[in-house]
């Protein structure tokens, strides 16, 4: 089974993951878009994700040592992987330091933010210009009015990610005095 999400809070989609799993669909590939599902016994498998630095020396180690802790790799796109282990050994944890979650999520807020910014500026240039008279100013204001729509669709996934990032700070805060 193929099911589509965007992939903005990996927070959101690891727990939709795990939900997916308890009704019997175990994620088996996926990407920043697709996810693909197959049908299992429900509830059999715990699913975890991590972000993995881009040119970690120390990956090759890392990913041992996961398998050596009856930990299965079951996909990678980027430098984000989702692993799992059966439900029956107990649950699991992957513990990526809060720092670096921080940092992560700086990451894709800063591009998101950019990508929003960019979008609102093509809009309202494009919505500027005044009201279509001709088909290819029609073209150029509908485009403008798609600008705005994706700004407007995006523009709460980046407010959960923001709000997510400052309450790790906080808890890193908690945690480092």
């Amino acid at each position: 089974m193929q099911k589509y999400r965007f992939v903005f809070n990996p927070y959101d989609v690891e727990k939709w993951v795990n939900d997916m799993a308890a009704q019997g669909w175990h994620l088996k590939k996926f990407t920043w878009l697709r996810f693909s599902f197959e049908r299992g016994e429900p509830g059999s498998h715990i699913y975890r994700h991590d972000e993995l630095e881009w040119g970690t020396a120390h990956e090759d180690e890392y990913l041992e040592f996961l398998e050596s802790s009856g930990i299965e790799c079951v996909d990678r796109s980027g430098n984000v992987m989702f692993f799992r282990k059966r439900a029956s050994e107990g649950p699991f944890e992957l513990y990526t330091d809060k720092k670096t979650k921080v940092n992560n999520l700086s990451k894709k807020i800063t591009l998101l933010a950019c990508l929003l910014l960019l979008n609102l500026v093509i809009g309202l240039t494009g919505l500027l210009r005044g009201l279509p008279e001709l088909a290819t100013e029609y073209v150029t204001f509908m485009m403008s009015i798609c600008n705005l729509l994706i700004v407007v669709l995006f523009a709460l996934p980046l407010i959960r990610i923001i709000m997510l990032q400052k309450h790790l700070k906080k808890e890193l805060d908690v945690y480092t005095d």
